[in-house]
């Protein structure tokens, strides 16, 4: 299961899907009692589970990772953790163990005191960082609601964006926005003239409606615009935005995300969007 894609930022429904699991499972009649592994990767969405928001932890279905055999998250992307701090949390007692375990007697051995507490046997690399610590650190210092104030926070400042976006007539989602993740387009005038000849676009459109859904014939142009728009403001020193395929669309679509502890209000909106038009107007 997904817990957040890494473009569209979409959330998959983890209690259906282990349903979906458990009914094949019973109609196979396995000898194990268990024989389909569900994983939860939530690498960039999975830091919703501190939102203290119901609607947010509905449509991640944060609540649901319980159902799961394993999840994993990675604190330094939503949460701004230092690189790198990732989870990885089992259901399943001495799992990692007997998975990962090499057994070598000249490091591991059972009769030491606190061998219990020695991790090195449960991961195939043995020794490593102390990422646990960083997490820990953060937990502590900002609480559970803190952490939870910094996700919500970033849903609010996504929804502001969009709100900006949706009043500009040079742009347009690429697909619905999800908590995290907004992908949109940039439309030079000469598209736009194309697009509004077409009915495809218009102001007062709002939710799935205000989608644009590039035509065949353009979608190619449209992608070269993206290309070409990010290497632009790249070289100019002004930013960098991150262009990419969804599914949806056969055109390349900008994305944005918000990362880390670092405010984004809605002068940063509009210094990127303002400068999008400025460099992007005649491609």
């Amino acid at each position: 299961c997904t817990a957040g894609s890494t473009v569209r930022g979409s959330f998959d429904e983890i209690e259906e899907i282990v349903k979906v699991c458990r009914r094949y499972e019973a109609r196979a009649k396995s000898s194990e009692a268990r024989s389909i592994w569900v994983h939860v990767d939530g690498a960039w969405g999975g830091s919703a589970m501190f939102s203290s928001r119901r609607h947010i932890r509905d449509i991640t279905h944060m609540d649901e990772i319980r159902h799961a055999d394993s999840f994993t998250f990675n604190p330094h992307k939503m949460l701004g953790a230092p690189q790198q701090t990732t989870a990885f949390i089992v259901r399943h007692r001495h799992a990692l163990k007997r998975a990962n375990s090499a057994g070598a007697k000249y490091l591991f051995d059972p009769r030491k005191n606190g061998a219990e507490y020695d991790l090195g046997d449960l991961s195939y690399t043995c020794g490593r960082r102390t990422d646990a610590v960083k997490l820990w650190a953060m937990w502590k210092y900002y609480g559970k609601s803190g952490l939870g104030e910094r996700v919500d926070q970033k849903v609010d400042e996504l929804q502001l964006f969009v709100d900006e976006l949706r009043g500009r007539p040079s742009f347009a989602l690429a697909c619905a926005p999800w908590p995290f993740n907004v992908n949109f387009f940039y439309f030079p005038p000469r598209i736009r003239a194309i697009l509004e000849a077409r009915g495809l676009v218009k102001d007062d459109r709002e939710g799935e409606d205000a989608v644009v859904q590039i035509p065949d014939d353009i979608a190619q142009d449209m992608s070269n615009v993206s290309v070409q728009l990010k290497l632009r403001l790249h070289e100019a020193g002004e930013m960098i935005i991150p262009y990419q395929p969804l599914t949806n669309q056969k055109a390349d679509c900008f994305r944005l995300v918000l990362a880390g502890k670092k405010d984004f209000g809605l002068g940063d909106m509009r210094h990127i969007l303002d400068t999008m038009e400025r460099y992007g107007r005649d491609l």
